[in-house]
């Protein structure tokens, strides 16, 4: 049998740091699984795609500049980094697989080891994206023979599957330090709407037990269509955000908010106070989204913002707004310079 080429052996390498990374993530009386989770899934990505580049014929190697000699670390030449991997592969800045793995590239930089559990509850969905994207470009670039899926099971859980789960979640999000907390609203908000809402960037379901007779045909999990739901199911939804993406039927001013609707975003993500009359008529000034009221041509807005909405005689704001406002004012001197003082917290 002929020897195999070398970058079979990477990526059976990259297999194995997948397969460590689930094992340690699932792991749930270890410490630091999460950290141990994205350090071994970088490798694998890296090997997956080092990979694919050595046998495409692409050169993935640093050149020192104005020489024709390679740049070396340790008498080895120097390869590209993930990001760099990324790129090439993805070449899309706002491509959903992209930005989920940079998310936990930067991510790692910033995680505190005792608050490693917390935020692994908080990124589940971007956690399971980050392992489907790997098992979907690994099938992909090198055939289903060369895939997980006979290697990694469905783990068994309790997390958000309770009311006291759910109590938990919440009581999660209020303990995690500010910077985690605000690395990772800021790094939402600086994506567009449909990169936020595909499953290959935050991957959410809602998981109901099943009762009834079982047939060869049932699989383990099956997915429930929102309408489907009874009021229980939706209310756990809108907490764990898991549910499948139906086809939606065109609803007019739907993703609109009114002032009121703005500040509540505001104030629940800042946890400081920020009122509509107030306030968002401030920021709104500021930024000039709109005209103002006595204006003979109120359709002139920022339609990125704000839209005139002609047979109800007011305006409505965006999702892009909202998630303008919460990057902008996260700092506190430019909410000072956006609403006239700095901000106040809510009080608990």
């Amino acid at each position: 049998m002929p020897r195999r080429p070398k970058w079979w052996y990477t990526l059976q390498a990259s297999k194995n740091e997948a397969c460590l990374a689930v094992d340690l993530y699932n792991r749930s009386s270890s410490e630091r699984s999460l950290e141990g989770f994205i350090v071994h899934m970088n490798l694998a990505w890296l090997y997956l795609l080092h990979a694919r580049f050595d046998r495409d014929g692409i050169d993935f190697r640093y050149w020192e500049k104005g020489h024709r000699r390679l740049a070396r670390v340790d008498n080895e030449p120097r390869t590209w980094e993930l990001a760099r991997c990324l790129v090439k592969e993805y070449p899309d800045s706002n491509d959903p697989v992209r930005r989920n793995a940079e998310f936990f590239i930067q991510l790692r930089n910033k995680i505190e080891h005792r608050y490693d559990t917390l935020i692994a509850v908080v990124i589940a969905g971007k956690t399971q994206a980050h392992m489907l994207n790997y098992e979907e470009a690994c099938v992909r670039i090198f055939g289903a023979k060369e895939g997980l899926g006979e290697s990694l099971r469905f783990p068994v859980f309790v997390s958000s599957l309770t009311p006291a789960a759910i109590e938990s979640l919440k009581r999660t999000h209020r303990k995690l330090p500010k910077k985690v907390t605000k690395f990772i609203q800021e790094y939402d908000a600086s994506l567009p709407e449909e990169v936020q809402g595909d499953y290959r960037y935050d991957f959410r379901v809602l998981l109901l037990p099943q009762t009834g007779p079982k047939s060869d045909a049932d699989a383990v999990i099956r997915f429930l269509r929102e309408d489907e739901m009874t009021e229980d199911q939706r209310i756990a939804r809108d907490i764990v955000m898991t549910i499948t993406r139906e086809k939606l039927v065109p609803v007019q001013n739907k993703g609109k908010y009114a002032p009121g609707g703005v500040a509540q975003k505001v104030e629940e993500a800042l946890q400081v106070r920020f009122d509509a009359a107030s306030h968002h008529a401030r920021a709104w000034k500021f930024y000039k989204v709109r005209p103002p009221w006595n204006g003979t041509k109120p359709e002139t807005t920022d339609e990125r913002y704000c839209l005139w909405d002609e047979p109800h005689r007011d305006y409505l704001y965006t999702e892009a707004w909202v998630k303008k406002l919460i990057k902008e004012l996260a700092n506190p001197q430019q909410f000072a310079a956006v609403v006239g003082h700095l901000p106040e917290k809510l009080k608990k």
